[in-house]
């Protein structure tokens, strides 16, 4: 959550804006129910055709405010999820370009890639739909409850009765898919790494005659991954039908008690289409919000993901001392490629130096030479080895 604040801290003013934006459109669409209420009390009941004409005018504003609160929000929330979206690919690709082959090597290039793509998508729609559908429950499922609870505290007791039982049943099922979600990312990696060594490898395999092996492979990759993900889609029909079950229930629910408050002449027959939309919007913005939340721990995972990526310390630094006037030259003037000052290379599983206290210059119109023989058979060729250090050394122009 550290690092989401990090790169959400300079969009500070677009966050303020798309959080106003939002509160207009969720007040639009809570005022319009009981202006409707009111009409059908006092305008239609009494025959005032001032009273609905006015009233309308008002439920056009509250209309007007919700549906331009809404188209705008969405416009909002959108950039501000891709751009810091764009701001962690950005920073994932700028320190991989600081790693070196045995830092890269910790994570693998499939997970590199998952972290680059994949990731960051899951990160993007994670903001998008949070924004849009998980932030404005609070507020609606608060306000409806008030706004219902002033038309009669039975109607407002029932909506909150209804709202707690399918919170604990989100709950309950959002503790159930958040182990799942954890390991979904972990088994994606897994299959880029397959397909990538079947891709690279294809000659070789196809040489040792290891296709039915790497079919095998691939099966169980896949595999895994789908019995993980049918899970994941049992627990989203089971919600999806109990919450439709229990959005029929309260609109019953509210229907019959509200009848008996009529009946009783406790409230008006206009006030029981109010708590009934009221129900309905407060329930199916909750559905949607459980929808959501079920793919936050996938979006944490992925976060914590890009999080390792940008918090390792690569194990060669660049000095910083540059190349310019301090550079020796050579005696026709030639200028220096690259200066090696008392060098030294060893690779994380050696217990020795490779290369050790090498000090020379490349320069540019010379030819270098390095020639460099093994202690032992096992040792790897020194030259390969200074060979591979030049590119992350200096740029050669």
């Amino acid at each position: 959550m550290r690092l989401l604040m990090r790169f959400m801290r300079p969009y500070r003013g677009l966050i303020a804006v798309t959080l106003f934006v939002l509160l207009i459109d969720n007040v639009g669409t809570l005022l319009v129910p009981t202006m409707l209420a009111n009409m059908v009390n006092t305008g239609i009941t009494t025959g005032d055709i001032d009273y609905i004409l006015r009233n309308g005018v008002y439920m056009l504003i509250a209309t007007g405010m919700a549906s331009g609160g809404a188209v705008l929000g969405c416009y909002l929330s959108a950039r501000l999820a891709a751009n810091v979206a764009c701001d962690i690919r950005n920073a994932v690709y700028d320190k991989s370009l600081e790693l070196s082959a045995s830092d890269f090597e910790r994570f693998g290039t499939g997970s590199m890639i998952t972290r680059s793509l994949n990731d960051i998508n899951v990160i993007q729609q994670a903001i998008l739909q949070t924004i849009q559908l998980v932030l404005p429950v609070p507020f609606l499922a608060v306000a409806g409850i008030i706004f219902a609870w002033f038309i009669d505290p039975a109607m407002g007791t029932l909506l909150g009765v209804v709202v707690a039982i399918v919170l604990v049943a989100a709950v309950f099922t959002v503790a159930n898919a958040a182990p799942i979600f954890m390991r979904l990312q972990s088994f994606i990696d897994r299959m880029n790494v397959v397909l990538r060594e079947n891709i690279v490898g294809v000659r070789v395999i196809r040489a040792f005659n290891k296709e039915r092996h790497e079919e095998q492979r691939l099966d169980e990759v896949f595999s895994d991954y789908a019995a993980n993900a049918i899970k994941v889609n049992h627990l989203f029909v089971g919600l999806d039908s109990s919450s439709f079950f229990l959005m029929n229930i309260a609109e019953v629910a509210v229907l019959w008690v509200g009848g008996n408050r009529v009946g009783v002449h406790a409230m008006q027959i206009g006030s029981i289409s109010a708590v009934l939309e009221y129900a309905i919007l407060i329930l199916f913005f909750v559905m949607m919000a459980q929808m959501v939340v079920l793919t936050l721990p996938r979006a944490a995972a992925c976060l914590n993901r890009a999080q390792q990526v940008l918090e390792i310390e690569p194990s060669i630094v660049d000095g910083k001392a540059t190349l310019g006037d301090g550079a020796p030259e050579s005696a026709d003037g030639a200028g220096a490629v690259a200066v090696f000052d008392h060098m030294s290379f060893r690779f994380d599983d050696a217990d020795e130096d490779t290369l050790c206290n090498l000090s020379f210059a490349c320069r540019r119109g010379q030819t270098t030479a390095i020639v460099a023989r093994r202690a032992r058979a096992s040792q790897r060729w020194p030259s390969s080895c200074f060979a591979s250090t030049m590119p992350r050394r200096a740029p050669f122009a």
